[in-house]
């Protein structure tokens, strides 16, 4: 029977390495059933209502593996809002879920690439629309766990300073002569206008639809962040 370098079974080496595929095979699947089963019940039950004995119950596990997976239910959100992808990053080509860690300013090339700022504007206004359009939803349980619990609220102080990054990133790439205030004041209006709360009360007080509310963030932004071309000096002008 042939023995492996380090004198080791070649198979049973082999049988190891499966047990711990399928091990964390396993693991992974616990944890996408306990996400699952967590962001259901918070934007049924809220925060304060939502209990981990439920969450272990809708995701079909038992109470000690919603514990390993997370081990309070400001754990369970921050990980839910990992998942839906950072909303600020388009840095992020690998599809893999990444933390509220400190991490450079975003550098968005796709943008940086376009050269027509309406063009520019419209990439911007898409990007936030889909970003809300995964993370909204859990934004008023993120804000009412943040009140209550420390690490929820340290989990909203780095989504808003990520927002923050982002939306002082895109304004500099956007041609200084052709904005129609100064950088501060049109950071401010991307603040105003995408904030969760907007878009929380469009879709759900007003029943826009999701390409409603991009198509209205892209319009909106055009106009309020760029002002119109400035006309030729009047020696270039055609006849």
């Amino acid at each position: 029977m042939s023995m492996d370098v380090d004198g080791t079974n070649g198979k049973r080496g082999y049988d190891a390495r499966s047990r711990r595929q399928r091990a964390e095979q396993e693991r992974g699947e616990t944890l996408d059933r306990v996400l699952a089963a967590a962001r259901s019940r918070f934007l049924a039950e809220g925060y304060a209502g939502t209990k981990m004995l439920d969450i272990a119950a809708d995701a079909g596990v038992a109470l000690a593996s919603v514990y390993r997976a997370g081990r309070s239910k400001a754990e369970l959100i921050e990980m839910i809002l990992e998942r839906a992808g950072p909303e600020d990053d388009p840095d992020n080509s690998t599809g893999q879920p990444l933390t509220f860690t400190a991490r450079p300013s975003p550098s968005y090339p796709e943008i940086a690439a376009e050269r027509d700022p309406q063009h520019q504007v419209r990439m911007i206004a898409v990007r936030i629309a889909d970003s809300l359009d995964r993370i909204g939803p859990l934004w008023t349980v993120l804000r009412d766990a943040a009140g209550v619990d420390a690490r929820a609220g340290a989990t909203m102080h780095a989504t808003v300073e990520r927002r923050a990054a982002a939306f002082e990133a895109a304004v500099d790439l956007l041609p200084a002569q052709r904005l129609r205030a100064s950088p501060s004041e049109s950071v401010d209006a991307l603040w105003a206008l995408s904030s969760p709360e907007m878009y929380l009360m469009l879709r759900t007080v007003r029943g826009w639809s999701h390409r409603r509310y991009r198509d209205w963030l892209v319009r909106t932004l055009q106009v309020q962040l760029l002002a119109p071309p400035s006309d030729p000096p009047d020696g270039s002008r055609g006849n």
